[in-house]
C-alpha cells in the first residue's frame, strides 16, 4: 500500500470486495430473475431497481448525526442492521406455505427495509474515504477500489451461475441468497479494521447546517449535479431491463444470462489497471468523455439487436457487456475523483448528502417510469424499413440519445486542468522507448 495512504486504509478494498459480492446477489441479476420467476412486471423490477437509490434520500437528515457517532460506527450500525434483512430475503424462495404474490410482498418489504438502512450509514461512506485519503493519491486508491468491487461482483455472478445451472429450484435461489447473507456478514470485519477519522476540525465544521439554496447555487457543485443527472438517466435501468429482455430468449436461460452479465465486470478489471494510474494525472473529464462515448456504442448495438438489424447471438451479447463494464467502471472512477474535489470542506456532509440524494431520486425514477413505459407499450410493434420498432428498441433508442446529451454536458465541468491525455501517453512511450534504446 501507498506510504501516503493512512495505516489500515486498505481494509476498506476488502471491504468493498465482500459488500460488492452481497449486494451484486441482493440486488443484481440474481435477485431480478427471481422476482421474474415469481412473477414480477417490468413495473415490478423497476420498483425493485429503484429502492436503492430512492432511499439514499434519508442520507439529508442521517448527515446531521455524523458528528455524534462518527463516520465508522454511523456505517457499521448501519451495515450490521441492514445484513439482518438479507438472510430475510434468503428465506423467501423456501417459503412454500406461500402463493407467489406472497412471496413478492415478502421480498419486496426486505428490500425495502434493506435499502433503507443502506441508505441512511451511506451518508457516512463518501464522506469518510475522502477525509481518510489524500486528494493527489484518491484516483489510484478509488482505482483500486474499483477493481476490488468489480472482482466481488464478478464472484458473486460466476457462483450464482453454477449454482442456478439449468432448471433452477428454490432451494438454488436460497442457497445463492445465502451467499450475499454471508458475504455482508464477514465485510463488517472489514469496517471495523478501517482507520476511523477523528472528530475534529473536519467533522465539526462539516455538520455545521448549510442553507440548501446556497450549496445549489454553488456552480461547480451545481453543473456536476445536472451532468449526473443526465446520465443516471442513460443508465438508471440498463442494468435491469437488458437482462429481462434476454429472458425473452429461450436460448439465454438463467445461468447464461448471469455469466454474460459477469463479462461486464471482467471488462471493467481489464481497463481499471490502466486507467487508474493516469486518471490522478489527465484528470476525470478525458475519462468520462471516453466512457461515455463507449457506452454510446453499446447502446447503440443494444437497439440494433432489439430493432432486429443485427442477432441476438451470444458473442454479440458477450461484447456489448463486456465494453459496458469498461465504460461503467471508467466513468464511476472518474465520476467519484471529481465529485470528491468538488465538494467544500465546509459544509461536506451536506453536500455529499445532497449531491447524492437528489441524484438517487432521479437514479431511482428512471427504472419506475421505463418499467411502466414498457408495461404500457406492450406488444405493440411497427416496422419502418429495417427496423423493428417494439417496446425495448424504444427503449435504447432514447437512452442513445440522452447519452449524447450527457456527453455533450461535460464541457461544462468544473476541474483543475492537467495534462492531455495524448501528450501524457505520448511521453510515456518515449520513456518506455529511452528504457528499450538502453
Amino acid at each position: 500500500m501507498n506510504s501516503s495512504y493512512p495505516r489500515g486504509s486498505f481494509n476498506a478494498h476488502w471491504f468493498n470486495l465482500l459488500n460488492a459480492i452481497s449486494f451484486q446477489i441482493i440486488l443484481g441479476a440474481p435477485i431480478i430473475v427471481f422476482a421474474k420467476s415469481i412473477g414480477a412486471s417490468s413495473t415490478v423490477l423497476g420498483i425493485i431497481a429503484s429502492f436503492t437509490p430512492l432511499m439514499t434520500v434519508f442520507q439529508l437528515p442521517a448527515a446531521q448525526f455524523l458528528d455524534r457517532f462518527g463516520y465508522k460506527q454511523f456505517v457499521l450500525m448501519g451495515w450490521s442492521l441492514r445484513t439482518i434483512f438479507v438472510f430475510v430475503v434468503a428465506l423467501v424462495p423456501m417459503m412454500t406455505f406461500l402463493d407467489n404474490s406472497s412471496k413478492m410482498a415478502v421480498l419486496l418489504a426486505a428490500l425495502f427495509v434493506f435499502n433503507l438502512l443502506r441508505g441512511i450509514s451511506s451518508a457516512a461512506w463518501m464522506p469518510w474515504i475522502a477525509a481518510l485519503i489524500p486528494e493527489d493519491n484518491r484516483g489510484r486508491f478509488l482505482s483500486l477500489d474499483q477493481i476490488f468491487v468489480h472482482a466481488g461482483s464478478l464472484i458473486a455472478l460466476v457462483a450464482s451461475a453454477v449454482v442456478m445451472t439449468g432448471r433452477v429450484d428454490p432451494w438454488e435461489y436460497a442457497l445463492v441468497f445465502l451467499m450475499s447473507a454471508i458475504g455482508a456478514t464477514a465485510s463488517l470485519h472489514f469496517i471495523k479494521k478501517i482507520p476511523d477519522v477523528a472528530a475534529g476540525d473536519t467533522v465539526r465544521k462539516s455538520s455545521v447546517p448549510v442553507p440548501w439554496m446556497t450549496i445549489l447555487s454553488y456552480p461547480p457543485f451545481r453543473e456536476l449535479l445536472i451532468f449526473n443527472l443526465l446520465f443516471m438517466a442513460v443508465v438508471g435501468s440498463l442494468g435491469v431491463f437488458t437482462v429481462e429482455y434476454l429472458r425473452e430468449f429461450p436460448k439465454f436461460d438463467v445461468a447464461l444470462v448471469l455469466y454474460l452479465s459477469g463479462l461486464s465486470f471482467v471488462g471493467a478489471l481489464v481497463s481499471l489497471p490502466l486507467t487508474g494510474p493516469l486518471i490522478d494525472e489527465v484528470g476525470s473529464k478525458p475519462v468520462m468523455r471516453i466512457a461515455l462515448g463507449i457506452f454510446g456504442l453499446v447502446i447503440g448495438g443494444w437497439f440494433l439487436v432489439a430493432a432486429g438489424i443485427l442477432p441476438a447471438s451470444i458473442a454479440i451479447i458477450a461484447a456489448l457487456n463486456f465494453f459496458s463494464g469498461v465504460a461503467g467502471a471508467n466513468f464511476n472512477l472518474a465520476n467519484v475523483r471529481i465529485v470528491m474535489a468538488t465538494m467544500p470542506e465546509m459544509g461536506r456532509n451536506h453536500f455529499f448528502a445532497l449531491f447524492t440524494v437528489i441524484t438517487s431520486l432521479g437514479l431511482g425514477a428512471t427504472p419506475v417510469m421505463w418499467g411502466i413505459s414498457l408495461d404500457m407499450i406492450g406488444t405493440f410493434e411497427v416496422v419502418t424499413g429495417a427496423f423493428h420498432w417494439k417496446r425495448h428498441s424504444f427503449y435504447f433508442a432514447v437512452l442513445f440519445a440522452l447519452n449524447v446529451v450527457a456527453f455533450s454536458f461535460i464541457r461544462r465541468l468544473h476541474e483543475a486542468r492537467g495534462k492531455t491525455a495524448p501528450s501524457l501517453i505520448y511521453a510515456r512511450l518515449r520513456r518506455a522507448g529511452k528504457l528499450w534504446h538502453r
